[in-house]
C-alpha cells in the first residue's frame, strides 16, 4: 500500500490486527481529548511563552485537528494570564470553532474568581479545572491535614457554582494516593456540585494495569453513589515512558477526556504529546480519525510558537517520519532512502550551544553569553548571581520567582532567558535601601509582612509593578494581584496591609521611615570604671 504524506497510514483489509480481538475494548465509545498545550505544556522550562497571536493560531489549528476542549490557562497566575485567557475565549466564541473552553485553578475561591471574569470578558462559559495534591508525600511536606483538604475543595466548588460554571475536581497525584482520601475529596466535590473528576499520573508513576484499576475505583465509587453522570479525565506525564500507552489504556478502561499536549511538551519530560494520541485513538475507533497533514501543520506551528525544537526521530511528526512517507510516493523508494540517509549524513551534530544575549538589567546594559535551554531564574542566579529571586516551585505555580520584564511581573522559572534579550529586568535587588529606603521595603517591616522570607521577594515585585500602575489600589486589587503569589506562613493579611502602607507612603499620606531598626536603642552603657584595690587587698 502506497499513501501520501497528508494521508493516514492504518492496516488494509488484507492486513490483521489484533486491536480488533481484544474482548475487553468497547471502541464504540467516544473519547474526547483536551488540550493542555497553553497551560501544562508552558510549565517546561525549555518553551518560550507565546505571543497571544501565536496563542490565537495555535488555538485554530487545535480545532483543524479535531481536540475538543483546550485549556487557556491558569488566570489567577498574573494580569496577563487573564487578558490572554479571556482573548482566547471571546476568539474560540468569535471564531465559532468547536471547541470548550477549560480553565486551570487552585482551589481557592480566588482562583476561580480570576476564571469567571475570563468567563465574563470572553462572553463564554469556562469549565473550572482546580487541583489540589491528594499523595501522602504532598501531605506530609505540606503538612495539610484531612479537614484542611475538604475545606479547600468545597469552598472552590461552591465559588465555581455561584458563577455558574461547571466544575471539576483535579487530584494531583492520583495514582499515588490512598482510596480513602480519594474517596473523601471526591465526596466533598460531589457534594459541592462538581460535574468531573481529573485522574492525574502527575510524575509518571502509573503503568496500564494500574490505569486500568484506578479508573474501575473511580467508576464503581461513582455508581456507588448514584452519579453515574460525573465523568472521568486522565491526565498523564511521560516519566517512565508510559504517558501514550497509559492514556490509551485509560481510554479503554472508559474514562472520556484525555489530557496531552503539542510534541509533549510539558514539565520534566513532558505530558502525553497530542499527535500520536489522537492518531491512534483515532485507528482504534474511539474518534474521528485526524489526518497526517493537519498534525504534522499543528506540530510546527507549536514548536515554532514554543521555540521547541521536534527530534528527528518524533513519531509521525519528525523528519524520518516524513522522509518514509515521502518515500512510499516515489518511483523508486530505495533512491529515495538514499537521498534522505545522504542529507543526513552532512547533517550537523545536534548541539545546544550557546547565544549572546543583550539585556537591560536593573538599569545596567549587560551582555551575556547562555544556553538557548538557560531559564532567566537560573541566569539570574547562577550566572549574574543575583540571588534575591527565589527557585521554589520550578513549574510556575508559585510565584517566589517573580521578576519584571518591561516592568510587567513575569515567573522567571518558565521564561526562558534568550526571551529576554534586548529587554529590561528588574529583579528585587533593584529595591533602594537607607537611607532613601523604598516604601515597599520599610512597609513590609513596618508591617511584619515577611516570616520565613522565601516569598517576599516575588511578593515584592508583584507588588511594585501594581503600585507604577496603581497607585492607590484597592484592598481587592491588591489581593487580586498577587493571588499568583504564595505565602505559607503569614496568612496574607499583613502582606496586604504593607502593600496598602506603602502605597500611602509614596503618595506622602504617611511618613516614611517609622519604627524603623537603631531609632528606639538606647545609648551604649559607659565603659565599666575598674575598681582601685582596698589596702586589705593590697597587702
Amino acid at each position: 500500500m502506497t499513501t501520501s504524506a497528508n494521508e493516514d497510514i492504518g492496516p488494509t483489509s488484507a492486513m490483521g490486527s489484533w486491536r480488533s480481538m481484544n474482548p475487553k475494548a468497547s471502541p464504540t465509545t467516544h473519547t474526547l481529548v483536551v488540550d493542555e498545550s497553553l497551560r501544562d505544556g508552558l510549565q517546561s522550562p525549555s518553551v518560550r511563552n507565546p505571543h497571544l497571536d501565536e496563542k490565537r493560531e495555535l488555538i485554530h489549528a487545535m480545532g483543524a485537528i479535531g481536540v475538543d476542549v483546550v485549556s487557556i490557562g491558569l488566570p489567577a497566575a498574573s494580569t496577563r494570564a487573564v487578558d490572554d485567557a479571556a482573548a482566547l475565549l471571546k476568539e474560540i466564541s468569535d471564531a465559532r470553532l468547536p471547541i470548550r473552553a477549560t480553565a486551570a485553578a487552585r482551589t481557592t475561591e480566588a482562583d476561580v474568581a480570576a476564571i469567571a471574569e475570563v468567563s465574563q470578558r470572553g462572553g463564554a462559559s469556562v469549565e473550572v479545572y482546580a487541583f489540589i495534591g491528594s499523595s501522602p508525600i504532598r501531605h506530609y511536606t505540606e503538612a495539610w491535614s484531612d479537614d484542611f483538604l475538604v475545606q479547600r475543595v468545597a469552598a472552590a466548588a461552591k465559588a465555581a457554582e455561584r458563577a455558574g460554571l461547571p466544575f471539576c475536581l483535579v487530584t494531583e497525584d492520583t495514582t499515588r494516593a490512598s482510596p480513602s482520601v480519594l474517596s473523601r475529596l471526591w465526596a466533598v466535590a460531589l457534594d459541592s456540585g462538581a460535574s468531573r473528576l481529573c485522574l492525574c499520573d502527575t510524575v509518571g508513576h502509573a503503568e496500564p494495569s494500574g490505569v486500568e484499576a484506578l479508573v474501575g475505583f473511580a467508576r464503581n465509587y461513582l455508581d456507588a453513589h448514584g452519579a453515574q453522570s460525573v465523568e472521568l479525565d486522565w491526565h498523564g506525564h511521560e516519566d517512565r515512558g508510559l504517558a501514550l500507552a497509559n492514556a490509551l489504556t485509560a481510554a479503554n478502561a472508559g474514562v472520556e477526556r484525555i489530557h496531552g499536549t503539542a510534541l509533549g511538551v510539558g514539565e520534566r519530560v513532558g505530558n502525553v504529546a497530542m499527535e500520536p494520541l489522537l492518531y491512534n485513538l483515532g485507528l482504534a475507533g474511539r474518534r474521528p480519525r485526524t489526518s497526517l497533514s493537519a498534525l504534522r501543520h499543528y506540530s510546527d506551528l507549536a514548536a515554532r510558537s514554543f521555540a521547541f525544537p521536534i527530534s528527528t526521530f518524533a513519531p509521525l511528526v519528525g523528519e524520518r517520519s516524513r522522509s518514509l512517507d515521502e518515500a512510499r510516493t516515489a518511483r523508486c523508494a530505495l533512491a529515495q532512502q538514499q537521498k534522505t540517509e545522504a542529507r543526513a549524513t552532512v547533517e550537523p551534530p545536534l548541539e545546544e550551544g550557546w547565544m549572546p544575549i543583550r539585556l537591560r538589567l536593573n538599569g545596567d546594559n549587560i551582555e551575556h553569553m547562555t544556553r538557548p535551554s538557560r531559564t532567566l531564574l537560573e541566569m539570574l542566579r547562577y550566572d549574574l548571581d543575583l540571588v534575591g529571586t527565589r527557585q521554589g516551585c520550578d513549574k510556575g505555580d508559585c510565584g517566589a520567582c517573580t521578576v519584571l520584564i518591561d516592568g510587567e511581573p513575569h515567573l522567571s522559572c518558565i521564561t526562558l532567558a534568550a526571551s529576554c534579550d534586548e529587554r529590561s529586568i528588574t529583579t528585587v535587588e533593584s529595591l533602594k535601601g537607607p537611607p532613601d529606603l523604598d516604601p515597599l521595603l520599610d512597609a513590609f517591616d513596618r508591617c511584619a509582612a515577611g516570616q520565613c522570607g522565601f516569598c517576599t521577594p516575588g511578593m515584592l515585585m508583584t507588588a511594585t509593578a501594581l503600585l507604577r500602575k496603581h497607585p492607590r489600589p484597592s484592598r481587592d486589587t491588591i489581593k487580586r494581584a498577587l493571588s499568583g503569589n504564595l505565602c505559607r506562613c503569614t496568612g496574607y493579611g499583613a502582606i496586604f496591609d504593607a502593600i496598602d502602607l506603602a502605597a500611602k507612603i509614596r503618595a506622602g499620606e504617611e511618613p516614611p521611615g517609622v519604627g524603623l531598626p537603631g531609632e528606639h536603642v538606647p545609648p551604649p552603657l559607659a565603659p565599666q570604671q575598674e575598681k582601685a584595690p582596698t589596702k586589705e587587698k593590697a597587702r
